[in-house]
């Protein structure tokens, strides 16, 4: 196959390893480009893109770098240089598919590299710190990267790491494969919506009925990490709209829960790029917390319902709420593009709703009477007697939804 796959490892000490698995991507019909890494001594073979190259790319030559020992800031070096390396070198149609192996330092390098690339981009890290309570989400970023655990340390091979590896090459060509270079184009209206397990039943609904209608629903789980790449992908002009019922991150983040948003722009992308977006308040008067034996004294004095064995909702305070109603605010008036706000009066989520344990409709007042107090007067914000699960409040959304968008791209 006339197809190349950029393989990425530390030369200086995985160097055998990295020879082995060229060798089986080889076996199985793709070219290999070889970038190193290593910071250290230089490889005994022949690589494509040496450690010289990549450090120049980032524009600090190695030897000033290693002259100053500080293996924090050469790991930083080769993270710049391996990432635009690898970019151009996507741009230029020269590589369909990246393959990483190493320890920390190494996957800390590749990785930068196949954060780089677009989505859709074939990518796999095989990587010996893939396990155990060490948090690894900052390698994966908001990419679809994938990291295999390599079980063994990758210090020379034997029947293990052998088998390993062969298994990560197949991966990688069996994704590659089957790659043209590009992501696949939307069959429909591409549209982005956020949605949360305690939403699921009015967002499944508002799914279907754009789907019947000529629209592509793209949905992001709001669980941090999963807004976030929304954004990302309303920058890069993947969507023609969005339709953003749960803003649980924003919430969750102010608090510091577990699913907070991995960065403060949550909000923002629709509103920079002009782009039609409908917003509710979905899930976002609560913070998701660990098993309920974890929680502090303060959560566990709070409205809280056990989601499952190791999450716990509780309810946000009126005054931490009236502060997450002023930055939905701040974010929805600097949009470029038509916004248009839906509250629902009936609770925000599944455990937000009369008789079960988030109902709390004095709470749900006090962030309404503050988004109204901060929004901007030319944003309109319509209250519906519903609960955000209800077609009672789903449909009429939906329909503003798609007369926005006929509004819009008729007058443009």
């Amino acid at each position: 196959m006339d197809k190349t796959i950029l393989l990425i490892a530390t030369h200086d000490t995985k160097e055998e390893e990295a020879g082995f698995l060229k060798s089986c991507i080889e076996a199985d019909g793709f070219k290999v480009l070889v970038m190193d890494t290593g910071i250290l001594a230089p490889p005994k073979e022949h690589v494509d893109i040496p450690q010289n190259e990549v450090a120049d790319r980032a524009g600090t030559p190695l030897e000033e770098a290693l002259a100053r020992g500080d293996k924090r800031e050469c790991t930083e070096i080769m993270c710049q240089g391996a990432a635009s390396l690898a970019k151009e070198l996507h741009d230029q149609g020269r590589i369909f598919g990246v393959i990483g192996i190493g320890g920390a330092q190494g996957t800390e390098i590749a990785s930068a590299a196949m954060r780089a690339l677009p989505i859709g981009v074939p990518r796999l890290m095989a990587s010996t710190v893939a396990n155990g309570p060490h948090q690894f989400g900052f390698y994966v970023g908001t990419k679809d990267l994938t990291i295999m655990h390599t079980v063994s340390d990758l210090q020379g091979l034997n029947f293990l790491s052998k088998q390993i590896l062969q298994n990560a090459a197949g991966a990688i060509c069996g994704m590659v494969k089957h790659f043209e270079g590009r992501l696949l184009k939307p069959e429909g209206i591409p549209v982005a919506m956020s949605m949360l397990g305690t939403t699921t039943p009015g967002a499944l609904r508002a799914k279907k009925i754009l789907e019947d209608n000529g629209y592509e629903v793209v949905t992001f789980h709001q669980n941090g990490t999963g807004g976030i790449a929304m954004e990302d992908m309303i920058s890069e002009g993947t969507f023609q709209s969005v339709l953003d019922l749960n803003l649980h991150e924003i919430g969750d983040r102010y608090v510091g829960g577990l699913h907070g948003a991995i960065r403060a722009d949550r909000l923002t992308a629709a509103g920079a790029v002009g782009v039609p977006q409908v917003v509710a308040p979905g899930s976002g008067n609560y913070t998701v917390q660990g098993s309920p034996e974890s929680l502090s004294d303060d959560m566990r004095r709070r409205k809280h319902f056990n989601y499952n064995p190791h999450l716990t909702l509780v309810r946000l305070l009126p005054e931490e709420l009236i502060e997450v109603a002023k930055e939905i605010a701040a974010k929805l008036n600097r949009a470029k593009g038509p916004v248009k706000v839906f509250i629902p009066l009936k609770g925000f989520s599944f455990p937000d709703r009369e008789g079960l344990p988030h109902w709390e409709p004095e709470g749900n007042q006090v962030f309404i009477d503050a988004l109204k107090k901060h929004l901007d007067d030319s944003i309109p914000l319509v209250e519906l007697d519903a609960h955000i699960n209800d077609a009672d409040f789903i449909d009429p959304v939906i329909d503003e939804f798609m007369a926005m968008m006929a509004a819009h791209y008729e007058s443009g």
